[in-house]
């Protein structure tokens, strides 16, 4: 089940990342004189290119994760019992729990929540002109969509709380650095509702978005218990009693 679920992850991350490479571009320049297609398109070589956004970072992320979780079904382990986890399995596991999970929410989440609220300030309608409706679904839906199959039906271990969260708050940090310095040096806001905001707002904004991440790898971390507590309490118990009996 693990190994199908990451080939359709493949297929579908692997899917986005080539149209968005390839063929959206072309596709914005069917309205180019638009302003917001204009701010954030035409000078994409010049500026960050598709990496200025959030999403694109974490398509990467979801693309890079299935194919190094399809390896390891592959080549590695996929069990409970921490003690028997290959190398691979806990490269993995650190890679989803500390980034391909919760970037996965995060994404998702503050897309679709500020979609609701002022879907202009973050997917303007001009963009549905060019912008096809599934390739928006694979960057913004499919992500937690899969991700939460992922943690429901493929066991994994938390890393403890440092290296998970220094991991998350070093990628996220990473990425607010960027856009501050293309909003500074090119004065290319790439999102409009850090546009519209004050300095000290925007700051506000970012500390809230860090710290609503980590309540996500948090909420990770609860779910999986929820899910698997029980079969990785008992795996464990049942590994010590296999070690007495062999001292």
């Amino acid at each position: 089940m693990g190994l199908l679920l990451h080939l359709v992850g493949i297929a579908v991350f692997g899917g986005c990342t080539y149209y968005e490479t390839y063929h959206l571009l072309e596709n914005a320049k069917l309205v180019q004189d638009h302003p917001v297609v204009k701010e954030l398109f035409s000078v994409r070589p010049q500026w960050g290119g598709r990496w200025k956004f959030l999403t694109v970072w974490g398509l990467t992320v979801q693309l890079v994760y299935n194919i190094l979780a399809a390896i390891n079904d592959v080549f590695g382990t996929s069990t409970v019992v921490y003690s028997a986890t290959s190398r691979l399995q806990r490269l993995r596991d650190v890679f989803f729990t500390a980034l391909s999970l919760p970037i996965a929410m995060v994404v998702c989440i503050l897309f679709w929540g500020m979609y609701a609220i002022s879907r202009e300030l973050v997917f303007p309608e001009v963009m549905d002109l060019f912008y096809p409706s599934a390739l928006n679904h694979g960057v913004h839906t499919a992500p937690v969509v899969l991700a939460l199959l992922e943690l429901v039906l493929v066991p994994h271990h938390f890393s403890s709380h440092h290296v998970s969260l220094a991991l998350l708050v070093l990628f996220l940090g990473a990425y607010l650095a960027w856009t501050m310095y293309l909003a500074l040096v090119a004065e290319l806001w790439v999102y409009g509702v850090m546009k519209v905001l004050s300095w000290p707002l925007r700051i506000a904004f970012m500390a809230a978005n860090l710290a609503f991440a980590i309540g996500l790898y948090l909420l990770g971390k609860k779910l999986d218990h929820i899910v698997w507590g029980k079969q990785k309490a008992d795996a464990a118990a049942a590994d010590q009693r296999r070690a007495k009996k062999h001292r």
